[in-house]
């Protein structure tokens, strides 16, 4: 029997032995991808070794030359006992419901939460799953308490769900409303004028919107500007943004950066956050790599890259993989979206009038999809079509990227390479 599988084995063993037991061990992490978890004998001053000595859980002793360890760090023989349970288990409601339930016992939240959401996968409408990760029914679908509270125009506050109306009211003093209250006479009177047919006044209005500096006329700008039909409207208002300093431009350039139309509106945008206003760009940047379109966690994984933040590796490590939903039309007649493309394999079918979003279509052509996809003719398409839901998990090359410019590592996608690494950081 390999090394690698005799320690991997005396791990499992181990762990099953111990049961809830609170024991942490040391994991060894090879530069060839093995893993050795136990308890290394601490070397004295004395001591220049070139090997380590580890004390396995079952009691052995294994060497190892340290030019062959990547890193080591310490690691929870309950979570092993997990992943461990995780690999072999089937893949039916039972079986994740009985390891959630073993989580449970341990006090595993997120362990136990992600069995109950694989549960959710096989049988959506699980009802006791649905209660315990809070999920609520509204309009017949299913959704999380925070997507049902955002649906309805909230937005989570200090703990507390408050409209969008009434967090700039929380967040601002009688004196900072009234002094941006003033600029939107201005800024609507400049805006009209740089929008007439006079050239005189054209050219003044233009020349007055260019001159602002003050933060506070920031929020006339954006609803004045910030969502005008023509693209160049739009990217004048992020350049007029980018002259500002402090945090008041900085909410409404990220989220050019990220869900404008306009390539060219959102590159200005991220441009036009300063150095020293990234901090604060992170706070909105970061929470939309949990955002439903794939195509937005992956703009703000580009972004946060840029600005190279340790501080956020925790969460784009998390980010990686996403899952993902998309609605698409297929043929209506059929009790499968899929069909046998022209290679003989199993395809996703779609037209170029539309049947599949540009972004699935992307995805499936790049493999990231089941059974991949194909684009029929038009004289394809069927004249009678249904909506139906297709869900898949995106490795988000973006995210890659951002991890490797920020940390200068590369475990590809692999999260639990990543975590281990990281924890490395945390406790040097």
């Amino acid at each position: 029997m390999s090394l690698r599988l005799l320690l991997s084995c005396a791990g499992c063993l181990a762990a099953f032995a111990l049961g809830s037991v609170e024991v942490e061990a040391d994991l060894v992490r090879l530069k060839n991808g093995g893993e050795v978890r136990g308890e290394i004998e601490r070397a004295t001053e004395s001591d220049d070794s070139d090997v380590l000595l580890i004390h396995t859980l079952t009691g052995g002793r294994v060497t190892v030359d340290k030019s062959d360890v990547d890193y080591i760090t310490r690691r929870s023989l309950e979570i092993e006992e997990y992943e461990s349970r995780a690999r072999l288990i089937a893949d039916t409601v039972d079986a994740h419901w009985e390891l959630a339930e073993w989580c449970k016992a341990r006090r595993l939240k997120p362990q136990r939460e992600e069995q109950l959401e694989l549960l959710l996968d096989i049988d959506p409408d699980h009802a006791e799953s649905r209660r315990i990760l809070g999920h609520v029914r509204h309009n017949g679908q299913w959704m999380t308490r925070e997507q049902w509270m955002e649906s309805r125009g909230y937005i989570l506050h200090r703990g507390k769900y408050v409209t969008q109306q009434e967090l700039d009211l929380l967040e601002k003093s009688q004196a900072e409303r009234e002094a941006e209250t003033a600029w939107y006479p201005k800024v609507r009177l400049w805006f009209t004028w740089m929008s007439g047919r006079s050239r005189q006044r054209a050219a003044e209005g233009r020349a007055n919107l260019e001159a602002i500096r003050d933060p506070d006329a920031a929020a006339a700008l954006v609803n004045f500007l910030g969502d005008h039909e023509s693209d160049g409207v739009r990217l004048f208002c992020v350049e007029c943004l980018s002259r500002m300093q402090g945090p008041k431009p900085v909410r409404s350039l990220a989220a050019k950066s990220l869900f404008d139309e306009s390539g060219d509106v959102r590159r200005a945008a991220r441009q036009g956050i300063s150095e020293d206003q990234q901090e604060l760009a992170l706070e909105y940047l970061v929470p939309e790599l949990r955002h439903d379109s794939n195509t937005i966690v992956q703009r703000a994984a580009s972004a946060i890259g840029e600005m190279g933040d340790l501080n956020v590796v925790p969460y784009l490590i998390e980010a990686l993989v996403t899952s993902h939903k998309w609605k698409i039309r297929v043929p209506a007649g059929n009790t499968t979206s899929f069909g046998i493309g022209p290679n003989g394999q199993p395809t996703m079918l779609g037209s170029q009038s539309g049947f599949l979003p540009p972004e699935v279509e992307l995805l499936a052509r790049t493999g990231q999809l089941p059974y991949g996809a194909i684009v029929l003719p038009p004289k394809f398409q069927p004249r009678s079509t249904r909506t139906v839901t297709i869900k898949g998990d995106v490795k988000n090359s973006k995210v890659l990227a951002a991890l490797k410019e920020i940390t200068g590592q590369d475990f590809g996608y692999n999260q639990r390479d990543w975590q281990l690494w990281w924890q490395t950081q945390a406790h040097s």
